[in-house]
């Protein structure tokens, strides 16, 4: 993960973020939700700074 990259663990801890969500009346419950209804949806997914380590047939789709 790049230094720039937050977990949601790590979003949903930000003081802010939290006051945002009360304001807006969204629960953390549902944002994890969302985030998991997404993440299934997308399927299996590639690190693209680990792709030249993987081996030719396995990224091949990828051309």
């Amino acid at each position: 993960m790049a230094p720039c990259d937050l977990t949601l663990d790590e979003i949903l801890a930000d003081p802010i973020v939290r006051r945002l969500m009360e304001r807006d009346g969204v629960d953390e419950a549902e944002v994890r939700g969302l985030s998991n209804y997404v993440r299934r949806r997308r399927g299996p997914q590639i690190n693209h700074r680990d792709r030249d380590r993987l081996g030719e047939e396995s990224h091949s789709f990828m051309r």
